[in-house]
């Protein structure tokens, strides 16, 4: 075992006896399965992932970046910053430091041998000067609307989400009954939401 990969596996121990629950890779896998069922259904070649909770979805890990995924091959993470820590939460394979979105079409053209006829995006959410820069950076590419794919794909839980969503609720629970016991006539909402 190398040095990284000791790292990886020191961090991913720590993290988890605080509770934190990195996504599996065959979550991911999965996810990624019906996100390209559906761009294939929707005619979309290339889907580059902007929004944060679509972008942890597909990729495990909420460091600052963002996911290109072809229709076929590997998935390709283009991180800002905090690039060591999005190689051990994502199970993703390649990922690369992103300096700026000026190199996005030289990095997604390396990656995928040619640059995308059509980029999905999610343009429900996507500010129109983003829309622009995009819409400049890809010249030759179609820019088209991802967001149903994408919130669709969502929609539907694994059995990982469901677990994670009962812990949630665990937790809700246990602090609500702390509330009984801590709330007194007079305390303030922010004194009360502080000891919460």
């Amino acid at each position: 075992m190398n040095h990284d990969e000791w790292m990886r596996g020191s961090f991913k121990r720590l993290s988890s006896s605080l509770g934190f629950h990195f996504v599996p890779t065959e979550e991911i896998e999965r996810r990624l399965r019906r996100i390209r069922t559906a761009m294939e259904k929707n005619e979309i070649e290339t889907l580059l992932v902007i929004e944060k909770m679509d972008y942890y979805y597909l990729s495990g890990t909420t460091q600052d970046g963002l996911l290109f995924v072809p229709l076929q091959g590997r998935p390709l993470l283009l991180i800002r910053r905090e690039l060591e820590r999005a190689k051990i939460e994502s199970p993703l394979e390649d990922v690369i430091s992103l300096k700026s979105n000026r190199e996005l079409p030289s990095f997604i053209q390396t990656h995928l041998g040619k640059l995308p006829k059509i980029l999905g995006l999610e343009l429900d959410v996507l500010p129109v000067k983003d829309y622009f820069r995009y819409q400049e950076l890809f010249k030759g590419s179609k820019l088209k609307d991802a967001s149903s794919i994408l919130r669709d794909t969502r929609k539907l839980k694994s059995p990982f989400e469901i677990s994670l969503m009962r812990v949630a609720g665990e937790i809700g629970r246990k602090v609500y009954q702390e509330g009984k016991k801590i709330l007194r006539e007079g305390m303030t909402e922010i004194e009360f939401g502080g000891l919460l």
